[in-house]
């Protein structure tokens, strides 16, 4: 088995599906193309000759032996049957070689086809709206137009039109070749008037052609080259696309396009409508930067969205099983590909023969919506159901949602030295700790808690037979294992994720605290990073065992390593909702009739533990004594003589208390007890760091 650092999933070039399929075998025969939707033989109940089973191109069904029983050994390995054609070697080939189809038109593939936004489209710049068609000026009535007159030209021009509809080039391809930053800004209005319709206005309306308002002769239609029609259009329009070059044009429209707005600040002669029309052209130029950069980036042709060759899966991924009496029962892609196999030999011999083009046009696109539903049957235009009227499973269903292949199968694995629990908060958590259960921390840390046991048991004389994994010491001698989880709990740190992982702040590590109770408990900062809440959400808990891996949760992975966000690097840890409308609360003064109101405070250990005792309210207005100087220049309010000739002169929300010679004795600062709990809270947090 390789070992592999990395997967990315990108799309296939032909030559990629024909190396995955087309091989030569120990006869110097070449196969892996499916010729034929046949499966199994129905009187021997052997697979089919370059059928989707066929074990020439996908390997034997028994271990090192042949369909004819002529090799029956471990030999014989790598070899052909010189009779039959199948290779000498173990069955698991069938469980990753696969085969393809040779399709016989070209088959867009329904993910881009159908995506949004729709890559085709905004690579090729098509109007999904726009099918017109066009034909010359002297083209006066389609009715009239007589064999003889046909030239390749003419039907070139009059189906290459499927491409020429409204795009963003019509801007970009005049502009570009000018130097417009010398121009006035009224220029580039008027400049941008002329090019803005020209993908539609422009080109429709040119004299050499004309809307055609009939219908067209069949003759005309019968002469199309296949081409330049439909995918093969879109096939050849997207071959010659030079990836650069259109992203260097739509970085160009961006860049005018920012010009026209920022320039000068008084647009008054661009109208509404232009305004809104700048901005969805912006819009879509910048999603077209966005797929040009991950196909350059990817090295991928776009011209590979379009189907020429269709890989077919291994047998084992689509199985076919035998039941007790007989019967088979199978994988519905089976009947998938059996669809796609007859309707390409239907097209094959309607064009052999010579069919009528509305046949054959026919065949093409039952050939496109058979990929179509192997691709997505539930979203394609015809939907293949089963016997109890149930859509088909095809791809994108195996792979897709909670228990797809990506999810249930690649992702989902359940690992050792693992567990999963409830979240809650606790505010009073450090940002960096976690509150671990104590029944999932002796799941999870049992073998070493064990293993710390005997080791302590051998240094004492009789002390019998080692501890194995028994409950009762875990339930009943709780005070004999939790010194030692806080001891392991100073040497592994634990690693927290929630799924969906759909960043990388969806993992961070933390320093496990022992809790009661059955829920995990985490610190409010961190929930956005989690894109968390607690209305039942959960949580997976995973222990680093090496070195390694305990050096990169110090390092790397300690949520106070991780404070802002990787997608636009502001801060991930701002307080929200509950926190804020806590400081709110805390923080609120001015209420009346308290208890405990204008009581004199020396400092704020006195204030709490007075709060503490029910003796003042959480916003009674009290005086703290301090330290500090004051502001100077205050405006005094009032001043009043004490009994013992010294004085007190009253500001808004401080006192002085000075002697008769003007020296100050004390100084008061007018507060809540909210605002010293939460001021006390943070100058702790501060002097505990």
């Amino acid at each position: 088995m390789k070992n592999f650092t990395s997967i990315r999933i990108k799309l296939a070039s032909p030559l990629k599906i024909l190396k995955w399929s087309y091989r030569k075998n120990g006869n110097n025969k070449y196969v892996g193309l499916l010729k034929t939707s046949l499966g199994l033989d129905k009187d021997t109940l052997l697979p089919c000759r370059n059928g989707i089973f066929c074990d020439q191109i996908f390997g034997p069904i028994s271990n090192y032996e042949c369909v004819c029983g002529k090799y029956k050994s471990l030999n014989y390995k790598n070899i052909s049957c010189d009779v039959c054609g199948v290779e000498i070697n173990d069955s698991k080939l069938r469980s990753h070689r696969m085969g393809c189809i040779k399709l016989l038109y070209p088959v867009a593939h329904f993910w881009y086809l159908k995506s949004f936004p729709n890559i085709i489209n905004l690579l090729l710049e098509i109007n999904e709206v726009s099918k017109i068609m066009r034909k010359p000026k002297n083209f006066k009535n389609p009715n009239i137009l007589k064999e003889k007159d046909i030239s390749y030209s003419l039907i070139y021009n009059f189906y290459d039109s499927k491409i020429k509809s409204i795009n963003i080039s019509a801007i970009i391809y005049g502009i570009l070749d000018n130097d417009f930053m010398d121009f006035s800004l009224q220029w580039e209005l008027k400049q941008y008037r002329f090019y803005r319709n020209r993908g539609f206005d422009f080109f429709m309306n040119q004299p050499d052609f004309l809307p055609i308002k009939k219908d067209i002769p069949n003759f005309l239609l019968n002469s199309i080259p296949y081409f330049l029609t439909g995918s093969s259009l879109l096939y050849k329009e997207l071959k010659i696309l030079d990836l650069n070059s259109e992203l260097y044009k739509t970085k160009g429209f961006l860049f005018l396009y920012n010009t026209l707005l920022y320039r000068n600040k008084n647009l008054k002669s661009i109208k509404n409508i232009e305004l809104k029309r700048l901005k969805k052209l912006q819009r879509l130029a910048i999603q077209r930067i966005r797929i040009l950069e991950n196909l350059i980036g990817s090295g991928s042709d776009p011209s590979w969205m379009i189907l020429t060759l269709l890989p077919v899966i291994p047998p084992t991924l689509r199985a076919l099983v035998q039941l007790e009496g007989g019967k088979f029962i199978t994988s519905e892609l089976n009947q998938l590909y059996q669809t796609i196999i007859s309707r390409n030999i239907r097209l094959y011999y309607l064009i052999k023969l010579n069919s009528p083009w509305g046949m054959i046009k026919q065949s093409k696109r039952l050939l496109q919506e058979a990929v179509d539903s192997l691709i997505d049957n539930k979203k394609s235009n015809q939907t293949f159901l089963n016997s109890n009227n149930q859509p088909l499973k095809s791809l994108s269903d195996i792979i897709k949602g909670k228990y797809g292949r990506l999810r249930q199968d690649l992702l989902g694995k359940r690992v050792n030295f693992s567990g999963r629990s409830v979240i809650v908060v606790e505010p009073k958590l450090k940002l960096i700790e976690c509150g671990l259960p104590y029944n999932l921390a002796i799941e999870l840390f049992k073998f070493f808690i064990v293993t710390e046991l005997n080791n302590n048991r051998k240094h004492l004389k009789n002390s019998g037979l080692p501890i194995f994994y028994q409950e009762n010491i875990f339930k009943f001698k709780k005070a004999l294992i939790i010194p030692i989880l806080n001891n392991l709990f100073k040497n592994y740190p634990i690693f927290i994720n929630r799924a969906p992982t759909l960043h990388r702040l969806g993992v961070q590590a933390f320093k496990p605290i022992l809790i009661s109770g059955k829920a995990i408990k985490i610190h409010p900062l961190v929930c956005t990073a989690f894109n968390a809440d607690f209305d039942g959400d959960q949580m997976a808990i995973h222990i680093p065992i090496s070195l390694e891996s305990k050096i990169e949760c110090y390092t790397l992975m300690l949520s106070s390593k991780n404070l802002l966000s990787p997608s636009n690097k502001n801060s991930i840890i701002t307080p929200s909702q509950d926190m804020i409308l806590g400081f709110s609360y805390l923080t609120l003064d001015n209420i009346r009739n308290l208890d405990g109101a204008n009581h004199y405070f020396i400092n704020f250990e006195d204030a709490l533990l007075a709060y503490y005792q029910n003796q003042l309210e959480l916003h009674s207005s009290i005086w703290i004594k301090i330290n500090y100087k004051l502001i100077k220049n205050l405006k005094i309010i009032k001043i009043i003589k004490l009994q013992n000739n010294t004085f007190i002169e009253h500001y808004i929300n401080f006192q002085i208390h000075k002697s008769k010679n003007g020296n100050i004795l004390a100084q008061y600062l007018k507060t809540t007890i909210g605002r010293i709990l939460l001021n006390y809270t943070i100058d702790q947090s501060l002097l505990s760091l």
